[in-house]
């Protein structure tokens, strides 16, 4: 006994300091205690089948195993020493509601089946662990639209690991309790057939228990159909190709047309691209806010589009419709048609994400290859894996374990960047061939690395772009999942500015104070909470003093002045009447603000023309378009440029477009040349992007040659791009018959 106990706690002890040593795998929390439950099943299974038909009784060989947990237990406790957990007490819960019912299975199944005097246990226990381990994930992910699945086995994924904030469902608990039944099940089935006649009973009342819950999985939280989800998402807009699904209560109708229209040229862009089209109509899901996407398909945030359903289907949160992210996520839907066979999707992940960014609709931005290319020019730098150079970051993405434990944007902009020069140089034929099976020799007739120095050749022949190195600093500086000081853990801090934000919206200010305090608790430097609490304690209670203070007090951790703050403060010396240190404070608020933040920059500018009244409007609480109606109530021109950017908040793209029409420019306003002439060319692209949206595409197509104009000549490439794309936009719209 003393032998297979030692056999025993050296598996766990040697599993501890391996995932002791990796990240995220090194703390307790949900992945390392999946791992710790499928490891805890196999171990105190085959463990305990050999004591069974030594003749040991239950109780002894159950405790010991559920006692061997504390190995683990105790080296993932113990990497606290070096690693932070912000979130043990919860990790603590993942590894009881993991690890308990898994070894507890694992004990019961060696128990049934030693009971049944099997010629060969231990096989017929491996073969039923790897069944109950493998084959309910590929009915959970495989048939239903949902990005999570439990398991009895190894508890369960919970979504995907992009979530900073996982979705802990209801079906979660629901379904750990169903593993204690099937162990209560194996257990009556081992005693039953050990001679006890109370097994039969426990047989019977735990099976149809079971049953009931098989019965009422969807109910419960375990599985997640398409008709659950068309029954939040119960308004409906069909088009050739397409079948949008949405909430009527929280995305107006006049915004799901726009949508359609916009899926309608995105879908005739990509096939002209790449050569092919999906096959079946799209079905298009939009979810109002995180916690109904969370809810039903375990995904708050992260957009996923699952390409291995039959049903060719992207799923989105309203707030993420913007044409990029819309392009990007269309662009996975349309590569299923070309992908290798079950997964429809490429063997090399790099040429999955990849390809998808190299067919976004232009943001603003320099572009991915601009992006890169800058990398060649800051070799100091904190690039992660861009500092092996531009080739070595896309050969190392190609594979799984190379993508997912990169930085995410040197992962997503270098495979990008890869991706549209393959297809720009070779043709779509080409990546689509590729794409099928990563054999790139095969394909190109040289290997990636091959291929990858000659596209970093080419990126260093790229101009210099003073935007695209101030951007690439940043974004390849982001640290990855891996990399966080505390993943997947969402500080209080941020839940209660959450709910602050929810009050506001609701338009319970009181409520929101309350919140942000709260939040401000928990952190004093929390900007988004200082900000917010400012905000609403200034036109609640009319005192300004207080929120003054701490608004100039604040200090960034990194030391560098945020325009959000500091027009925040400007807004703050508004609302009190002090109109000079608020102007100050506006001009603080421009030299702050990145190189590529040319919309917020003219909004900026704009606001000190707000009056005070104006602004007390725009900043009250209350939903987006209750704010729009408030400011289209202000006879003052200014206030309609930001009642067209409430109304296009609130998805009404038609308001949005008639309220920046009622706006005559910015002559009048005391603005020098130059801050005119910038406010003049954003306000010409808005009406632009605007009219798109509302459907009005003469005007836009108008609006956008003028705007592009002004921007080629301010040297604004980003803008330039995107414009661009918005009037070959119109022009199709307006082609179609």
């Amino acid at each position: 006994m003393r032998g297979r106990l030692g056999a025993a706690a050296g598996v766990y002890l040697g599993a501890g300091l391996v995932l002791a040593a990796l990240p995220l795998f090194g703390l307790l929390h949900v992945e390392a205690s999946a791992v710790v439950a499928g490891l805890g099943f196999f171990v105190a299974g085959i463990a305990s089948v050999r004591a069974f038909r030594q003749g040991e009784r239950l109780g002894p060989v159950l405790r010991r195993h559920l006692g061997l947990l504390a190995i683990p237990w105790a080296i993932l406790t113990g990497t606290l020493l070096w690693r932070p957990n912000c979130d043990y007490a919860a990790g603590f819960g993942f590894y009881v509601l993991f690890a308990v019912p898994s070894v507890g299975l694992g004990v019961a199944l060696a128990y049934a089946l030693t009971g049944w005097r099997l010629r060969w246990p231990r096989a017929a226990f491996v073969g039923l662990g790897l069944l109950a381990a493998l084959l309910p994930v590929a009915y959970d992910l495989g048939l239903h639209p949902q990005l999570y699945t439990y398991n009895h086995v190894w508890g369960g994924v919970l979504g995907p690991i992009y979530d900073e904030e996982l979705a802990v469902r209801p079906g979660l608990f629901a379904f750990r309790g169903m593993t204690v039944l099937w162990m209560l099940v194996l257990l009556g089935m081992g005693a039953w057939r050990r001679g006890a006649r109370k097994g039969r009973v426990r047989v019977v009342v735990a099976g149809l228990s079971l049953a009931l819950g098989y019965a009422f999985a969807e109910p419960l939280g375990i599985h997640t159909s398409y008709a659950r989800i068309e029954s939040v998402l119960d308004a409906e807009v069909a088009a050739p190709g397409f079948v949008i699904h949405y909430d009527a209560d929280a995305m107006p109708e006049a915004e799901a047309s726009a949508l359609r229209d916009e899926l309608a040229y995105r879908y005739a862009w990509l096939d002209d691209r790449l050569g092919v089209a999906p096959s079946e109509p799209i079905h298009v899901y939009v979810y109002p806010d995180a916690e109904t996407r969370g809810a039903l398909i375990g995904s708050r945030r992260t957009s996923v589009t699952p390409v291995w359903l039959a049903r060719p289907q992207l799923h989105m949160l309203r707030e993420a419709l913007t044409p990029d992210a819309l392009g990007h996520e269309l662009a996975h839907v349309f590569s299923r048609e070309f992908g290798m066979p079950l997964l429809r999707a490429s063997p090399a992940v790099g040429l999955v994400e990849g390809l998808a960014v190299a067919l976004e609709p232009p943001d603003g931005f320099p572009s991915p290859a601009q992006q890169v290319a800058a990398a060649l020019r800051l070799q100091s730098a904190d690039l992660g894996a861009l500092e092996a150079g531009p080739a070595e970051a896309v050969a190392g993405a190609m594979d799984p374990l190379g993508f997912w434990t990169g930085r995410g944007a040197v992962s997503y902009l270098t495979t990008g960047a890869f991706a549209g020069w393959l297809l720009d140089r070779y043709g779509a034929d080409a990546l689509r061939r590729v794409y099928a099976t990563a054999d790139f020799a095969g394909v190109y007739g040289r290997d990636v690395r091959s291929l990858a120095r000659e596209w970093e050749a080419d990126l260093a022949a790229l101009p210099p772009s003073p935007e695209a190195e101030v951007l690439a600093v940043w974004r390849f500086s982001q640290p990855s999942l891996f990399e966080r000081r505390c993943p997947h853990h969402v500080p209080p801090e941020v839940r209660w500015t959450r709910e602050a934000q929810r009050a506001e919206a609701g338009g319970d200010a009181l409520a929101a104070v309350r919140a942000y305090e709260n939040a401000l608790d928990a952190d004093s430097t929390y900007l988004p909470a200082l900000i917010g609490w400012s905000r609403r304690t200034i036109l609640t209670t009319d005192r300004a003093g207080a929120p003054i203070r701490r608004l100039r007090a604040y200090v960034r951790p990194d030391s560098l002045p945020d325009a959000v703050h500091l027009t925040a403060l400007g807004d703050a010396y508004r609302l009190a009447g002090d109109s000079a240190c608020a102007a100050s404070a506006y001009r603080d608020a421009l030299a702050a603000m990145p190189v590529w933040a040319d919309a917020g920059r003219a909004l900026v500018l704009l606001r000190p023309h707000l009056s005070q009244a104006g602004l007390e409007a725009l900043l009250a609480a209350g939903s987006a378009a209750e704010r729009a109606a408030r400011l289209g109530e202000r006879a003052e021109p200014v206030a309609a440029v930001f009642a067209a950017w409430s109304w296009r908040e609130a998805g009404e793209p038609v308001r949005a477009y008639e309220a920046l029409a009622r706006w005559s420019g910015p002559a009048g306003l005391g603005l020098d040349a130059n801050e005119a002439a910038h406010v003049e060319r954003e306000a010409l692209a808005w009406r632009a992007d605007f009219a798109l949206r509302a459907r009005r595409y003469a005007e836009a197509l108008a609006a956008a040659v003028e705007a592009r104009g002004h921007m080629a000549e301010a040297g604004a490439e980003g803008a330039v791009r995107r414009l661009d794309d918005v009037i070959a936009q119109a022009q199709w719209h307006l082609r179609r018959p």
